[in-house]
């Protein structure tokens, strides 16, 4: 242990007499940060008060520009104006209208439109209508503009250009276009509130200034008059409302299109959006900030922070006022004052300064030293250094303790990562036993373990490393009670009249004391019991401490112990979990037998023969604990896929069998067949024909459908190939007809009537061919059952188009076999869905490749095979071995109904083939003749009668030209 530090120098409390004076120095600069917080909130609450000032002041405004707008208009819907039918009466009133302009100069036109999609429209022609109607002459004053719709749908459309005394200055402009007034927004809102109506401020079409357009219609269909008010203050308005000199404002619309600004004319027709006007900040926010979302807050333009705000303009409009100010000028009063006041703590700060730096000299030097130390502590260096002592003594102490945690945490970090690093239990347990007899130190140690109702002895050992005799431990003992019952370690006496018998072993000539621990976890379980014989009495306060530790060791050694012994009951679980599965599997058809229980053995012994090689291909394969648990799982889950095989796929017999064999329904058509022929025979009879001549064909059509069917239930069975001529004679037998006078989809279930939903039913009774494939019979195949191209586990195999074609002329049409290539894929497919339930498994990253092993025993080393088309260098040499023990197992089961088992000679013979061409591994199947394995299993699992072969020389692989 290390030696303590003298406890020497003043209090800590006589220190923080002196840092009270700091204090002051913290207390004057947090009030000082504060109120310039204060003043910069007052200093934008002022600025966003004028903002709103000034919002409110251009919609005042608006306000009173248009309540004259609004009368006039209010008096054109009221005048004779509005009754007029033809061009030549309401040119009669153009006087009036240029009366109504000369009397409101913020007026730049009013108009008239009409129910029928006439209009007429007086203008002022000032510097922006001249740049827009370049037609007009030098002294024209006014522009006349007539519409009168056409029957063709086209507006014929006449302008004139007066001067002051209402006299035309140019000739008459006509011009045929489309125009139609009655599609205008104001004309639509005016007849929507069948009275008065006013738009949002806009730039007009013609002009291009800023303005409002007043509409009013008198009655339901009566014309509208209306009328363009110019806006030419609100820029002024702006101006003046300014916060700042550098402040930038504008009022844009929802598309961001600038109706108004502090740096454009109003008076430029061209529009602008916000984001490409002229540089400056307001152009840098249309950047930013984009139609329909929230504005930033802050902007940087010419290297400077910009506040902004926006508030849409009242009384329910959609324009918005915007506001960019620099900062610098927002918080200038802020940043002023707080300048000023700055000087405060710095006159505290330099009277406090001497002081400090005494204060700093006399705890700095140990403080930075303890730090240190404390620093090479958290980085698990626990070299020796010693550490000068403090004036203070508090700090002493800590130093002092900082040593002692040192050892501490040092020696208990190397124990528990002697317990963590075991994974065995019994080496485990053996580390817990040394290690704490090394820590108290103790000369015997004996650990007893939970068993049942007693503890029995797991591990003892003495001072020499030799095993003690020790007995199993009844609860009910006195000691045991006691012990189990305290909180505390218990420390008792060597006395042989006080310890039970079962542990007396332990005590030796010197032994003086025994230290029973409990081993318990957090939930106060009983795990079991340690006890240790010290030959020193453990009384004073450093052993106290001793003991404490290794308490907190022996808890920590619970857990461990815990564990391990979790892990491995899990262990044992997953391990009878995957044995269930691949049993279930086994036992769920007869055509897969006990295959799945004895691949396993077959891939883990051709296994271990490549990793104990010693010379050839496999002299560098190591086959470490994880390969093995992954190679465990693999071989034993390789054909999980086969659980989403419908079992009457596998057990497919017949051509025609599904759920059942539907050879009985054409045995039934046939015998309706045959009481026809006899039907016929006896309406013969009835009709007066030669009964000889009816007989005779009777029996003929009789003896030609039991012929027919004989040939159709051969053919059902499969067993035999189907050539052409029979292919065709198939033909012509579906080709008979037979009636059906009874509804087929009375009684079918959900799924069935689903496929028949968009087929038409036909009229009852109706002739059918004897043998049909049928619209139902084509079952598509859904989204789920789809593989694309570039699927995520690199399928290359082909999927039919449909899922199954139950087609009855199709099934009976199989060249060779029973099975449909509908079938055959759905069967195959079970290794690619064995691949997806793997994968779709959490393994652990040292079992990530149980996917890869169990999903290549189909692939082949020359690339031809399924589902990825792999080739022999991209699988792993377990994926390799599956493929060899899946073939050998296949070849020589003896439990499949539908073959023979193969001899040991043919099944070689047949796997030699499969080397040479590019199937199976010629490494790996020569290493499988030469380890004998094929021998082994011959004897455990294969009958006396195929284990005709005792060398396996002949069966050896010529080089193979599949390199991999």
């Amino acid at each position: 242990m290390p030696q303590l530090l003298p406890k020497s120098g003043q209090s800590l409390q006589v220190w923080l007499t002196v840092l009270i004076s700091v204090l002051v120095l913290a207390t004057a600069a947090a009030l000082g940060f504060f109120y310039y917080r204060a003043m910069q909130s007052q200093l934008t609450l002022a600025q966003h008060n004028l903002f709103r000032a000034t919002s409110t002041l251009i919609t005042s405004n608006i306000e009173q520009s248009g309540a004259g707008a609004a009368a006039t208009t209010n008096l054109l819907a009221h005048s004779a104006l509005a009754e007029t039918y033809s061009m030549e009466e309401r040119v009669l009133y153009t006087g009036q209208l240029v009366a109504v302009l000369r009397g409101n100069p913020a007026l730049q036109a009013v108009y008239m439109a009409y129910p029928n999609g006439d209009f007429f429209l007086l203008r002022r022609l000032d510097d922006a209508a001249r740049q827009a109607l370049p037609d007009a002459g030098p002294g024209a004053r006014w522009a006349r503009q007539l519409v009168q719709q056409q029957p063709d749908g086209v507006a014929e459309q006449r302008f004139s250009f007066l001067d002051d005394a209402l006299n035309s200055v140019q000739p008459e402009l006509v011009l045929r276009r489309v125009y139609d007034p009655r599609q205008r927004p104001w004309y639509q809102q005016a007849v929507a509130s069948h009275g008065a109506a006013a738009t949002e401020p806009y730039r007009f079409s013609t002009t291009g200034l800023i303005g409002l357009t007043y509409a009013h219609q008198n009655g339901d269909a009566s014309a509208v008059a209306g009328a363009d008010l110019r806006l030419l203050t609100l820029g002024t308005i702006l101006r003046q409302n300014l916060p700042s000199a550098a402040a930038q404002m504008a009022i844009v619309n929802t598309a961001h299109d600038i109706l108004v600004s502090t740096h454009t004319d109003e008076r430029d027709p061209r529009p602008v959006k916000l984001g490409e006007s002229a540089p400056s900040a307001l152009a840098t926010l249309g950047t930013q900030w984009h139609p329909g979302t929230a504005p930033p807050a802050v902007i940087e333009w010419q290297g400077q922070q910009w506040h902004v705000a926006v508030s849409a303009l009242p009384g329910g409009s959609h324009q918005q006022l915007v506001m960019v100010m620099p900062e610098h000028e927002l918080f200038a009063a802020g940043r002023a004052v707080a300048e000023r006041a700055a000087w405060i703590p710095l006159l505290i700060l330099l009277l406090m300064l001497p002081l400090g730096w005494l204060l700093s000299r006399l705890l700095s030097q140990p403080l930075r030293q303890l730090v240190a130390a404390s620093g090479r502590i958290q980085s698990l260096d626990f070299s020796d250094s010693s550490l000068p002592p403090s004036p203070v003594r508090e700090l002493n102490e800590l130093m002092a303790a900082s040593e002692a945690m040192k050892v501490t945490i040092r020696d208990f970090i190397g124990l528990s990562r002697d317990m963590v690093a075991e994974n065995a239990l019994e080496q485990l347990l053996g580390t817990v036993l040394q290690s704490t007899m090394h820590a108290l130190p103790a000369q015997r140690g004996g650990l007893w373990l939970m068993d049942g109702a007693q503890l029995a002895p797991s591990i003892s050992r003495d001072e020499h490393e030799q095993p003690l005799q020790l007995g199993n431990l009844p609860l009910d003992d006195a000691l045991l009670l006691d012990t189990l019952a305290a909180s505390a370690p218990q420390q008792i006496a060597a006395n042989p009249a006080l310890i039970p018998v079962e542990m007396r072993s332990l005590l030796g000539e010197d032994t003086r004391q025994l230290i029973l621990l409990p081993l318990r976890l957090e939930s106060q379980e009983l795990l079991g019991l340690l006890v240790l014989a010290s030959s020193e009495s453990i009384a004073h306060t450093q052993s106290g401490h001793r003991i404490n530790y290794l308490q907190a060791l022996v808890g920590f050694a619970a857990i461990a112990i815990d564990n391990r012994r979790l892990a491995s009951a899990l262990q044992q679980l997953m391990n009878a979990l995957v044995e269930l599965i691949a049993g279930a599997i086994d036992a769920k058809s007869p055509y897969t037998g006990g295959h799945c229980q004895r691949v396993p053995e077959l891939a883990q012994a051709l296994a271990e023969a490549a990793h104990q090689s010693q010379q050839g291909p496999f002299a560098g394969f190591q086959l470490s604990a994880a390969d093995r648990e992954a190679l465990y799982i693999a071989s034993w889950l390789h054909d999980c896929g086969k659980v989403t095989t419908p079992e009457y796929v596998v057990d497919k017999a017949t051509k025609l069998e599904t759920l059942y064999d539907r050879i009985h329904e054409i045995r039934m058509r046939f015998e309706l067949l045959k009481r026809d022929a006899d039907v016929a025979y006896w309406q013969g009879l009835a009709a007066g024909e030669d009964a000889a001549r009816l007989k005779e064909q009777c029996q003929q059509q009789k003896a030609q459908l039991d012929d027919d069917f004989a040939f159709v239930a051969r053919c059902n069975l499969g067993g035999e190939f189907m050539d052409d001529a029979d292919l065709a004679r198939l033909q012509q037998i579906a080709g008979r007809r037979w009636t059906r006078t009874l509804d087929d989809r009375l009684g079918l279930g959900p799924m069935e009537r689903a496929r028949l939903a968009g087929i038409a039913a036909p009229s009852l009774p109706v002739e059918e061919n004897l043998l049909a494939d049928k619209p139902e019979h084509r079952i598509a195949r859904s989204g789920a059952d789809t593989l694309p191209t570039d699927n995520r586990w690199g399928f290359k195999v082909k999927v039919p188009e449909l899922l199954y074609n139950k087609g009855e002329l199709s099934n009976l049409s199989i060249r060779r076999g029973t099975l449909t290539e509908e079938e055959r894929y759905k069967i195959n497919a079970h290794i690619t869905e064995t691949i997806k339930m793997l994968h779709a498994l959490p393994f652990p990253a040292h079992l990530a490749h149980v996917p890869e092993i169990a999903g290549g025993h189909h692939e082949r080393i020359d690339g031809k095979g399924y589902p990825r088309g792999l080739h022999g260098h991209e699988m792993s040499v377990l994926a390799r071995v599956m493929a060899i023990a899946d073939v050998f197992e296949a070849l020589t089961a003896a439990d499949r109904p539908y073959k023979p088992a193969k001899p040991l000679s043919e099944a070689l013979q047949i796997m030699r083939k499969m080397a040479e061409d590019g199937h199976l591994d010629p490494e790996l199947y020569q290493l499988f003749l030469d380890s004998g394995i094929w021998r082994h299993y011959a004897g455990r699992y294969l009958a006396a009668a195929q284990a005709d072969v005792a060398d396996s020389y002949a069966y050896r692989p010529r080089q193979s030209l599949h390199q991999h």
